[in-house]
């Protein structure tokens, strides 16, 4: 199936997800998913919205709707995945919110 058809889906899905209260399960997202491409795996779901910006949690993913939230993520990945990675995950979310950048409270926690 075609990643970009895949990425506008999952973009879709998460419309209704926005900020870390509306979290869905990675595991439900992932089940809406396959109904689109069955092979689907966990590895190509990361990969799918590791170029989105879409925060993780113990909960599921969320789109972000506060510089507070970037802030939690962007702890909550650097425990799992380190600091690279997670000012990676960070820089997408920036790209798509950057009026997310300029709050005075977080100014300084979201440089990378």
């Amino acid at each position: 199936m075609n990643a970009g058809f895949l990425r506008t889906r999952l973009m879709e899905l998460l419309q209704r997800h926005q900020g870390h209260e509306n979290a869905i399960p990675r595991d439900r997202l992932l089940a809406d998913l396959k109904c689109y491409d069955p092979k689907l795996d966990d590895r190509r779901f990361r990969d799918l919205y590791a170029g989105l910006p879409v925060c993780t949690s113990p909960e599921g993913l969320f789109l972000p709707t506060s510089p507070e939230e970037v802030l939690d993520f962007k702890a909550y990945i650097t425990k799992g995945w380190g600091p690279i990675l997670a000012d990676r995950r960070v820089r997408v979310i920036m790209a798509y919110y950057p009026k997310f950048a300029f709050s005075n409270m977080t100014q300084q926690e979201l440089k990378f």
